[in-house]
């Protein structure tokens, strides 16, 4: 008899998934085309299905998105894997993620594909898009970043302290995967422009943070089986 499929074996698997090829930028906001989503999420889950709530209005007539009184509206998805189930909602928002009031039948549409990458997202594919900018979940197998062998010009800004320090932080400090997105996040605009001036202390940044989940989530993970 097969072992049932379980929540911790999904996540392990999807959160592993390298997305950075598929990420779209839009306002400096980051996404996963719904069409690549829902293709990865059934080539590892066949039999993975998706369903769209309906709700009825004063008059009893069905919508494919809830409305509130100030006519904004929001979509609500439901995904099943065999007996695993995770759902998510999303408001319907235009370009600068505002609530739209009154939204067309394309602005539902759009919203609800959006949904449901997001309710992909839960079972832990490109997860780490919604949870931090850039904070992907660690390889297996990690390689020790190249030393520098030539001094570079300093920048304006000690950028290399920061990113010791932020490291030193996360290491020491954050023992949450809550924690450690929110540390991230605090400092998300200094380490864009870390990410475009010095490439190669960004990435040592986002291996060190990356590492650091690992580590959290073993922990857990360990921690829930002892019980």
């Amino acid at each position: 008899m097969a072992n049932k499929l379980t929540y911790q074996e999904v996540w392990e698997t999807l959160s592993k998934v390298d997305c950075s090829e598929h990420i779209e930028k839009k306002m400096n906001l980051s996404y996963l085309s719904w069409a690549w989503a829902w293709g990865m999420f059934v080539e590892h889950y066949p039999n993975a299905q998706y369903s769209f709530q309906a709700f009825a209005d004063a008059n009893g007539t069905m919508h494919d998105a809830l409305f509130y009184p100030d006519g904004s509206a929001s979509v609500h998805v439901t995904l099943n894997i065999d007996d695993l189930t995770r759902s998510m909602w999303l408001p319907v928002m235009d370009y600068k993620n505002n609530a739209i009031a009154n939204p067309s039948a394309r602005q539902i549409s759009d919203a609800k594909m959006r949904c449901l990458v997001k309710g992909i997202a839960m079972f832990g594919l490109g997860h780490y898009i919604y949870a931090g900018e850039d904070l992907p979940v660690a390889p297996d197998k990690e390689e020790e970043p190249e030393k520098q062998e030539t001094e570079e010009e300093e920048l304006p800004f000690n950028y290399e302290k920061f990113v010791d320090s932020l490291i030193q932080t996360a290491t020491k400090m954050d023992t949450t995967v809550d924690g450690l997105v929110s540390t991230f996040e605090a400092n998300r605009d200094t380490i864009r422009t870390i990410r475009d001036e010095n490439p190669e202390l960004y990435d040592k940044l986002v291996t060190a943070f990356a590492k650091r989940r690992s580590e959290i989530e073993n922990a857990t993970n360990e921690e829930s089986n002892d019980d």
